[in-house]
């Protein structure tokens, strides 16, 4: 079904990486081309390695001034072509926080009547409220919220990832609601390699964690359950990944000797993750305390539920959502959850799952329902449709 917005083009701009390490961006503007047929109109500058523009300083290829030379040059041609462009909608799309702002400017913004800011990650709640990376108090973290802020209020539809964090960018930045519209994380299409039936060593428990190693993924949460758990716990841990955290898990395997415990270091294509989740019996969520964790659903649990794993995870506010509405059509949840930085309690609910393979079998059920009704490429484009329809 082909979506019309218009008898105008609906113009899609960004600098971006259109590759699977940022797949919300790569699949979600391919099923907007397709909603949308003839009237979408695409200019996106790619800031991956490969990029042309590198070769203007072929010297700064790996480094980060390359990178921001990349950034710069990529905005000042989008902004250079929306000079030029008069559209009934423009999609900005992450990360595009500087280009709607810049959009806002009267001579701009009025050449849009539309403008929808794929947003699903805050630089200023990453790199200040999360990561603690620059001072709450600092003249730079200050900036950051003003362009942010104007990068918002600019659009008029924010897209989101949950509507949890559609309430939390609302209350920081002082701005409606209905601004806001949550949509689910487009992920690639995901083939297994094995069926979860075909591995694990039998009588034992086989666990895998995908991540970037964030702090609200909670690898140290992770790490001391191992640690309660003994060696002998009979259960097998697989860690696929790498990040700010990875510290604590190759102090861990340095300093112990858990036979249990294997590490694949770094980032690897789709299928190997692909492989590495189906594999095992359980999946890891998250875990973290930071607030953040309450409001996201990373894109690993999307891996997860959609190739109908069981996943054990920290009980959060977004959780809880998706398990009162499960529960509200008389649906399983499709998560086991422990309270979020309680390395005992994770360690105590590994072990009853261990000791209860057909809990663990019954999530996965559940999981692969839930995904194929909320959060599938099917209900993304319901969504897409439903946005494009009221505005």
């Amino acid at each position: 079904m082909v979506v019309s917005v218009s008898n105008k083009r609906f113009n899609v701009v960004g600098v971006t990486q259109l590759n699977d390490s940022y797949p919300n961006v790569k699949y979600k503007l391919a099923m907007l081309a397709r909603l949308l047929s003839t009237e979408y109109v695409e200019f996106l500058v790619p800031i991956d390695k490969g990029d042309a523009s590198l070769n203007i300083i072929p010297s700064l290829e790996s480094s980060r001034f390359g990178l921001v030379w990349r950034m710069l040059l990529g905005h000042v041609k989008v902004l250079f072509y929306c000079l030029r462009q008069r559209s009934d909608s423009v999609y900005v799309c992450y990360p595009g926080v500087f280009i709607s702002a810049c959009l806002g400017l009267p001579i701009l913004r009025s050449r849009y009547q539309h403008m929808y800011l794929d947003a699903f990650i805050s630089l200023y709640d990453t790199v200040v409220c999360d990561r603690r990376l620059i001072k709450a108090d600092s003249l730079l973290a200050k900036l950051l919220f003003l362009v942010e802020k104007k990068a918002f209020s600019s659009a008029t539809t924010v897209l989101v990832d949950t509507p949890e964090n559609a309430h939390y960018y609302s209350e920081l930045f002082q701005l409606p609601l209905d601004r806001f519209y949550s949509m689910p994380l487009s992920i690639p299409p995901l083939v297994p390699i094995k069926t979860p039936a075909e591995t694990g060593m039998a009588g034992r428990l086989k666990c895998v964690f995908v991540g970037t190693f964030v702090p609200l993924q909670g690898v140290a949460i992770i790490v001391d359950a191992i640690r309660f758990l003994g060696v002998d716990s009979g259960i097998d841990f697989v860690f696929v990944g790498d990040g700010q955290d990875a510290g604590c898990l190759q102090d861990y395997i340095e300093n112990s000797r858990a036979v249990n415990v294997t590490w694949h270091r770094g980032h690897f294509p789709t299928e190997f993750v692909v492989e590495q989740i189906v594999s095992a019996d359980l999946c890891l969520g998250v875990f973290g305390e930071d607030p953040k964790t309450q409001r996201v659903l990373p894109y690993k649990i999307y891996y997860y539920l959609a190739l109908a794993m069981p996943v054990l995870t920290a009980s959060t506010t977004a959780t809880e959502r998706i398990d009162n509405e499960c529960r509200a059509r008389a649906n399983a949840s499709p998560f086991a959850v422990v309270p979020a930085g309680d390395a005992n309690s994770l360690a105590e609910a590994l072990a009853q799952l261990r000791d209860h393979p057909d809990q663990y079998a019954s999530l996965g059920a559940a999981a692969g329902e839930y995904y194929e009704r909320g959060l599938s490429e099917a209900a993304i484009q319901q969504s897409m449709r439903e946005l494009l329809a009221a505005t």
